[in-house]
């Protein structure tokens, strides 16, 4: 008798939860017009009492739902979404020990990227089971409603199949509601046969909240296409141009703040001495004044550091602020991404764990308090750089959804989340990317061209 095998099939990357609820006509001439952020603080106020007063009645009984996720009677998922997705598949076995699954050594494993596989696949691989279409820019809405829309990004729709063979990715069904853009996926089935899912981990990257008239239908009403459209995107030539004035941008801000400027000076002072004895740069005047003031200081300084039987070499200390510079930059680029994330409620001792088993440095940094990050980060940047040469691009501005996101993005992805913005908004623009090996490479740019330039710039004085 064949032994049963087992798959693990998960959706990954972008995941979040989709609301769409009806409200009043007061309610909605109300905030029509008014800025998104008005509209946003008054659905996320976590007190009913903070919200802005004298706001119209949402629902037609006169009352108003406490929590923005409530605003649900037209529709309410939570799951990943189809577009541009990857559908990661990993063999597992059970697990004597706790009596769950753990992936089986040597086991099947594959990615598969939706959009690319779709037009090859059988019509059951992608089924539209609901259409909500909102018109945002109804003045009389027949329908008016309210679409919340938190967008996260993960593993996210993790389910399990039985097979007696081989994974077969033509026997996977993804069935999915149209939610005004969004492909969110409502359910899976393999073989004909339905799949339970749940979620996994994901983090937030923002959320959007806007008003429409309600346009709804359903596969028996009209003919919904389940093939993704292929759009324009820009080209891999295009995104990278577009990241050096935004890394460049970091760098400097990094270099010029209260704290980096000092030490870019220090580092300067340093890299002027190791340039002047390899005869790249020749020091006079003021420069060699600065260089050799400073070189008594540090001498001064691990002369009394000997006196307590500590060893304090001056090449030591240069070493050490030249070091901090760096990190000092590489912190400043990780404000907007790594280090904003808040997970107090966060299983830290797990998310520490999956750094110690898979080598995730995200997740070691994600394990530690937030008030903590960026020391670490200063004092750890080659680990750091490690992870981001995987990882180097953060993408802010208009994400998928609409919303404005700050989002980590691989190496091999930047083009792929071009193309599901752009599948969602019909163009490119707004983004601004940042590499963080180019904010690397500017840094070092910067203290080696301002030591040289400044060197320079002495001699001529002198």
């Amino acid at each position: 008798m064949t032994e049963p095998r087992y798959f693990e099939i998960s959706i990954v990357r972008w995941c979040g939860e989709f609301v769409c609820g009806r409200v009043t006509r007061a309610f909605f001439d109300h905030w029509k017009g008014r800025p998104e952020e008005d509209l946003a603080n008054f659905m996320t106020a976590w007190d009913p009492a903070e919200r802005e007063p004298d706001v119209p009645p949402a629902r037609s009984d006169g009352s108003t739902p406490d929590n923005w996720h409530e605003f649900d009677d037209v529709e309410h998922i939570s799951n990943a979404v189809a577009n541009n997705n990857i559908i990661r598949v990993m063999e597992v076995e059970p697990d004597a020990v706790d009596g769950g699954f753990r992936q089986k050594p040597g086991g099947y494993e594959e990615d598969f990227e939706i959009s690319a596989i779709a037009g090859d696949m059988p019509e059951t691989f992608l089924k539209c089971v609901r259409s909500i279409e909102v018109d945002q820019d109804a003045d009389d809405p027949a329908n008016p409603v309210i679409v919340s829309k938190a967008l996260a990004k993960g593993v996210d729709t993790v389910a399990r199949c039985e097979t007696s063979g081989p994974f077969d990715i033509r026997k996977l069904s993804i069935s999915y509601i149209d939610f005004d853009g969004d492909d969110v996926v409502d359910s899976l089935a393999y073989d004909g046969v339905f799949l339970e899912t749940e979620g996994q981990f994901s983090d937030g990257k923002g959320m959007v909240f806007y008003l429409g008239d309600l346009h709804t239908s359903s596969p028996e009403d009209s003919d919904i296409a389940p093939a993704l459209t292929d759009v324009k995107v820009p080209g891999r030539l295009r995104l990278l141009a577009g990241t050096l004035w935004p890394s460049l941008r970091t760098a400097l801000g990094a270099i010029f703040s209260l704290f980096g400027f000092p030490v870019f000076l220090l580092a300067m002072i340093g890299t002027a001495k190791y340039l002047q004895l390899f005869n790249l740069i020749e020091l006079k005047g003021w420069a060699l004044a600065i260089i050799e003031t400073q070189g008594d200081v540090l001498d001064d300084i691990a002369e009394a550091a000997a006196d307590y039987g500590v060893k304090f070499p001056a090449i030591l200390a240069d070493a050490v602020v030249i070091y901090l510079s760096i990190g000092n930059t590489l912190a400043r680029a990780e404000k907007s991404d790594l280090l904003s994330v808040e997970n107090e409620d966060s299983n830290h001792w797990g998310l520490f764990k999956e750094w110690f088993t898979k080598g995730r440095v995200d997740s070691l940094l994600l394990s530690l308090p937030q008030i903590t990050r960026d020391g670490f980060v200063r004092l750890f940047w080659p680990l750091m750089m490690l992870y981001r040469l995987k990882t180097p691009f953060v993408v802010t501005g208009p994400g998928p959804s609409g919303d404005t996101i700050s989002s980590s993005v691989p190496r091999r992805e930047l083009a792929d989340f071009a193309r599901m913005v752009t599948e969602a908004h019909g163009t490119w623009k707004g983004q601004s990317i940042q590499d963080f090996r180019q904010i690397f490479v500017w840094h070092v740019v910067l203290v080696l061209g301002a030591t040289a330039l400044s060197a320079y710039a002495f001699r001529l004085l002198g």
